[in-house]
């Protein structure tokens, strides 16, 4: 803002474009705070400033259009030198075009501003954490899937931020400001070709990586299915030991109860013999004590012989009556 003959007019600096602060829809640009704090500092409320014009003296919006100067400096020029503007030309007004454009290639050979590496909303920020991110890489070789998923992942991520880095730097980001397409023209010959050569190996490096994690999982999946089938082999045999060792103890058992039976009944057959040699003799007494006492046997007088002739056997003629004999002639 500045008063033209009592008259407050916004003034448009010629040729020169800054970041967007205060554009309507458009979030605030990288150094864009500070390229307003800049012009603060070097154009400070109530300073006099001499003003040359172009061929259009306002725009659109009926801004005047002008190169500023102060104490002798072209203050479109410095804001492009001190990196927070890049030259911008809309025709028929080109007439400080040069002098910025001048002052921006001396910014960008200085990398200040806009130009530096160092700011990490820049252009050359972004690639320079790009080739920082690809150079971090490991070239240590996985040993494990996970390890290899890890670097891959990290490699992928790398190759992503880079790949946004290099839309910045060839206006694959859809950005048509002018500030971007400035700063990019001054950086992309320099950084474009440092980035693709980081890309190309850090791609080699995720494929390789793929592969390795393929392997390595097939690796660590047969391992992992032998170390089962082990396992399992280990278990069935503990089991068998087991299951032998109880079959065993059970055969024992049989065996011992086989015994013990045998046992029992040689002591039950002992005990039935004893209880019958028992119950005989007992009813053996009670006979003794119940039948009665044998009567004394009499003696009787031996019968007188019915032969009157002692020693005759011959044949016996009976008298008449057949009551007695006598040897016949």
């Amino acid at each position: 803002m500045a008063s033209l003959n009592g008259d407050e007019r916004t003034v448009r600096l010629l040729n020169v474009d800054t970041p967007e602060t205060k554009k309507p829809d458009t979030p605030v640009q990288c150094l864009g705070p500070e390229a307003t704090e800049y012009l603060k500092q070097r154009l400070p409320v109530g300073s006099s400033v001499h003003l040359e014009y172009d061929v259009e003296r306002t725009d659109k919006y009926e801004r005047t259009l002008a190169g500023v100067f102060h104490n002798g400096e072209f203050i479109n020029a410095e804001i492009a030198r001190a990196g927070y503007g890049v030259a911008v030309l809309f025709e028929p007004n080109d007439r400080f075009y040069e002098d910025v454009r001048e002052a921006q290639e001396e910014a960008s050979v200085r990398k200040a501003g806009l130009f530096s590496p160092e700011v990490d909303c820049s252009i050359p920020g972004q690639v320079q954490t790009a080739l920082e991110d690809l150079s971090a890489l490991t070239t240590e070789a996985p040993a494990t899937a996970q390890e290899a998923s890890a670097f891959l992942a990290g490699a992928v991520a790398a190759i992503s931020v880079a790949e946004a880095a290099d839309a910045l730097l060839h206006g694959a980001d859809e950005s048509a400001d002018a500030v971007r397409s400035g700063v990019r023209t001054s950086v992309a010959g320099t950084l474009a070709p440092k980035l693709a050569t980081a890309v190309k190996r850090a791609t080699k490096r995720k494929s390789w990586l793929k592969r390795q994690q393929n392997v390595l999982t097939t690796k660590e999946r047969k391992a992992a299915e032998k170390a089962k089938a082990e396992a399992a082999a280990a278990k069935r045999a503990e089991q068998d030991r087991k299951a032998a060792i109880q079959k065993a103890e059970e055969v024992r058992k049989a065996k011992a109860q086989r015994e013990a039976a045998k046992v029992a009944d040689r002591k039950r057959a002992a005990q039935e013999a004893a209880r019958i040699a028992e119950q005989r003799a007992e009813r053996q007494a009670v006979r003794r004590t119940t039948e009665r006492p044998a009567a004394p046997e009499r003696k009787t007088a031996p019968k007188k012989s019915s032969n009157p002739y002692p020693g005759y056997t011959g044949p016996r003629c009976y008298a008449p009556g057949g009551k007695s004999w006598k040897p016949c002639p």
